[in-house]
């Protein structure tokens, strides 16, 4: 079996059609979605029934609960703030019964499917590969082989070997018997790693190989959206840098 996993598109329409297309391509069985389909962005119905229309498996983000106001967004950014109260106002009723109806986490063979870190669901912790604290807390609470999370929009592969934690650099391994696994996904919608490329990732169950895989896309489309919906303008600029 093969999946690809998806997480925080965001409204961006342009990254999520580009990464589709991709995928057509790598023969995948099952798409998952990690959730946030919407905020920031101006597509968001659009982004939704693509997602209703391709994903077999979707869990909520912490934006997509923001939208139905399942959550407040007393801790968002001002730009998350803003570009939430303009998506309250342009998704339908069909939309946000969707979005309430989506689980905080969905299990698949070995594999465990969230938003943020699989600790405490809901409370949507990040969890920075640079934060000793908020990864060993996720492993901690981790009970399947494999966790593919979003959240933070730095895409990651983390390992677990017996007592010790390592940061995987390759962009594709093979998934060992003896190890645990805590995979972020990284962002379709808005990539904060200083590469503006969306990314995700495809498992395969048979050959044990996880890769991280990179999406061109026409980000100036999204960004000329963004101006006509009168966003934010860092939201657009953003977009370039990949940050």
């Amino acid at each position: 079996m093969r999946y690809a996993i998806i997480s925080d598109i965001h409204g961006n329409l342009q990254a999520l059609q580009a990464l589709l297309a991709d995928i057509k391509k790598r023969s995948v069985d099952t798409i998952v979605c990690l959730g946030d389909i919407v905020g920031y962005y101006p597509n968001p119905q659009k982004c939704i029934d693509l997602i209703k229309k391709h994903v077999d498996l979707c869990v909520a983000g912490n934006h997509d609960y923001a939208a139905i106001e399942k959550i407040n967004t007393s801790n968002f950014t001002f730009y998350a703030f803003a570009a939430m109260e303009w998506t309250k106002q342009n998704i339908s009723d069909k939309d946000r019964q969707y979005l309430a109806s989506l689980p905080l986490s969905v299990e698949q063979e070995q594999m465990l499917f969230t938003h943020a870190s699989p600790a405490r669901l809901g409370q949507w912790s990040y969890v920075f590969p640079d934060n000793e604290e908020a990864v060993v807390d996720a492993f901690n609470n981790l009970n399947h082989k494999l966790c593919f999370i979003g959240h933070t929009h730095w895409p990651s592969i983390m390992v677990k070997k017996q007592d010790r934690i390592t940061i995987n650099t390759d962009s594709s391994i093979k998934v060992k018997d003896n190890c645990t696994y805590l995979i972020n996904v990284g962002s379709i919608g808005q990539p904060r790693d200083f590469d503006r490329r969306s990314c995700y990732a495809i498992y395969d169950t048979r050959t044990v190989k996880l890769s991280l895989i990179r999406v061109k896309y026409n980000f100036k489309a999204t960004q000329r959206r963004i101006k006509d919906c009168r966003l934010p303008l860092f939201l657009a600029e953003r977009l370039e840098k990949g940050r």
